[in-house]
């Protein structure tokens, strides 16, 4: 009689998560009394959404971003005249996030504040 062992594959531990962007919450614009252009991306400079947002508004960004261990999200306004950005500040989504269900992180930095609300699978 032959006898096989299972060997694991070392690679099945190394597989991707993905982090899915619920929404974006304007809590504070800094454009007080207009609309912050603003620019989402991972932090190696891939956009994958552009959107215009006043005070109080929530955009749905129903996005799938694959990640392995963490991945960083940032978010930049865009002077429309000049087409400069100024970040707003970015977050980290973290592997050890996974199954704890939807989370909120915040993006603060001038003068604005936003909510982006996501989850690990």
């Amino acid at each position: 009689m032959v006898s096989y062992r299972w060997q694991e594959d070392p690679t099945e531990d190394a597989m991707s998560l993905f982090a899915k962007l619920s929404e974006l919450r304007a809590v504070k614009t800094q454009d007080s009394a207009g609309t912050d252009e603003l620019s989402i991306s991972r932090a190696d400079g891939f956009q994958f959404k552009a959107v215009s947002m006043c005070q109080g508004d929530v955009v749905d960004l129903d996005r799938l971003l694959p990640f392995d261990g963490q991945l960083e999200i940032v978010l930049r306004e865009v002077d429309a005249r000049t087409d400069e950005m100024q970040d707003v500040g970015s977050i980290f989504i973290r592997s050890d996030e996974l199954g704890r269900g939807e989370l909120t992180q915040q993006f603060s930095g001038a003068g604005a504040l936003y909510d982006l609300t996501y989850k690990v699978i």
